[in-house]
């Protein structure tokens, strides 16, 4: 720590998340005709032909290409001084058969993650975000699905290939040497890349509650079946032998590495206020500690804050509720996070935490500033606590597709159209852009001008959103 008390951090990484089917619903063949690789892509064509989908009624106008803009979207995340960027893989994309890889693809992907790293940033990568191949799902005759990707019976198996196939690729120093080449890196560089790794921190499960629950209790995902908890309970099982085969392909896969991979899972974990709220609460921590056991299978913890959830037997009926744009999400309560923290940090206090996603749904986007740096405000207080939170990651830079939501919720802090224009102060008010960035420059560098434009950034955001109607 610094003489005048300062530490050179408070926070290690900052930045933002995204999925890759999210960031791009669709590809297209050389044609222009959508290809069709996994689960949710074979609901979102569905609904663009009109027919019977998984995405009933979702706006899904403009959808984003991440891949066409990818150096919009790491320009942009660098000048928010944003110095981790996750993205992911898709497990359907990468293999779309029996033993097939997409090589091709894969340069793509290694190609943002270069970019990212050639900007100062640390990619991250989460290697199974919800979808899952199409020739794994089972269908009826009228192409509705009715058996889930992770219910074939050789689902493992080909999970296995998939991250083998990535692994194979990222050790191989030739493959991405010439990568980076191709973007003009100078040899040194490379060579520095190379031997520690292009990519460090991994997430092999996205939310695995999220993705189980939302296929077989609430029947929002695929493959849409509802009150099933004896396949939950068999599923999860299976979810925690794919993250083992994950954990232990890549510890061996890249082991040359100068720098060790460290590996975690999502976990989406929120905080209940109420009687009935136990329930979720046990849940939740049942999930958690059936993927993390002892704690000796991830180098971190991955932790999703987004809401809380209170009851209608909740202690306290005076305090008032503040929701988001989100119709499937509890009130937006930042003090919640230091709970959820705090929670964590008990079960497993040897083990570092990473907020891998927090964010806010706000179409006027003028509470949001309020709501992402009250949250800031608050891991802040934990870290002070001694809860080693190293990682805030926000959901998302650019607005993407909400699963059967689409395009109508916006968690970006833009829409891929405005990516190219410049990043001007408001006027009148402040953007959510604005107060994230200056949160990450002062969580990044805290010198004593950087904290106090955080503490001025919160009092104006604190007006605005009072002015807007805030009950927090």
């Amino acid at each position: 720590m610094p003489a005048n008390g300062i530490p050179s951090r408070l926070i290690e990484y900052v930045g933002s998340a995204t999925s890759d089917f999210q960031a791009e619903p669709l590809l297209y063949d050389d044609e222009g005709r959508p290809q069709v690789f996994t689960d949710w892509e074979l609901e979102l064509t569905r609904r663009l032909q009109g027919r019977r989908s998984g995405i009933p009624n979702a706006d899904i106008a403009a959808l984003p290409e991440f891949r066409a803009r990818s150096e919009s979207y790491l320009n942009r995340s660098a000048e928010l001084a944003e110095n981790m960027v996750r993205l992911s893989l898709d497990f359907g994309r990468l293999c779309p058969d029996d033993q097939q890889f997409n090589e091709p693809l894969m340069k793509e992907h290694v190609k943002s993650w270069a970019l990212a790293r050639m900007r100062g940033q640390e990619p991250f990568v989460t290697l199974q975000h919800f979808t899952m191949p199409k020739f794994l799902v089972k269908t009826n005759p009228l192409g509705i699905i009715t058996h889930g990707g992770w219910e074939h019976s050789h689902a493992l198996e080909h999970f296995r290939f998939y991250v083998r196939s990535v692994i194979r690729f990222l050790a191989d120093r030739r493959k991405i040497q010439d990568i980076l080449a191709q973007l003009n890196m100078r040899p040194d560089d490379q060579d520095k890349i190379i031997s520690e790794g292009l990519i460090r921190y991994f997430m092999t499960i996205n939310e695995p509650t999220v993705l189980l629950f939302g296929g077989y209790v609430g029947g929002q995902f695929p493959p849409y079946r509802r009150g099933n908890l004896l396949a939950v309970r068999r599923l999860l099982g299976r979810l925690v032998q794919a993250h083992d085969i994950a954990w232990n392909e890549m510890k061996q896969g890249l082991q040359a590495q100068k720098c060790e991979p460290q590996i975690g899972v999502g976990h989406n974990w929120q905080y209940f206020e109420s009687f009935l709220g136990k329930v979720g609460h046990w849940f939740q921590e049942h999930f958690v500690t059936s993927v993390e056991r002892q704690g000796r299978h991830s180098d971190f913890m991955g932790l999703h804050y987004y809401f809380r959830w209170k009851g209608p037997l909740a202690a306290s009926k005076k305090r008032r509720l503040d929701y988001g744009g989100h119709p499937s999400f509890g009130d937006v309560y930042p003090p919640g996070v230091r709970n959820v923290l705090a929670h964590a940090n008990s079960l497993y206090p040897q083990k570092p935490i990473f907020i891998t996603e927090f964010g806010f749904s706000d179409t006027d986007d003028l509470r949001r500033p309020y709501w992402i740096l009250e949250t800031v405000r608050h891991v802040l207080a934990a870290r002070k606590a001694g809860i080693p939170v190293r990682a805030m990651l926000l959901w998302t830079l650019v607005s993407n597709f909400e699963w059967q939501f689409g395009m109508s919720q916006k968690f970006g802090l833009f829409s891929e159209s405005q990516l190219n224009e410049p990043v001007v102060p408001s006027a009148q008010g402040i953007r959510s852009w604005e107060a994230w960035r200056t949160a990450c420059v002062a969580l990044a560098s805290p010198t004593v001008g950087n904290l106090q434009d955080l503490q001025r950034c919160h009092g104006s955001a604190y007006l605005q959103y009072k002015e807007a109607g805030g009950r927090y």
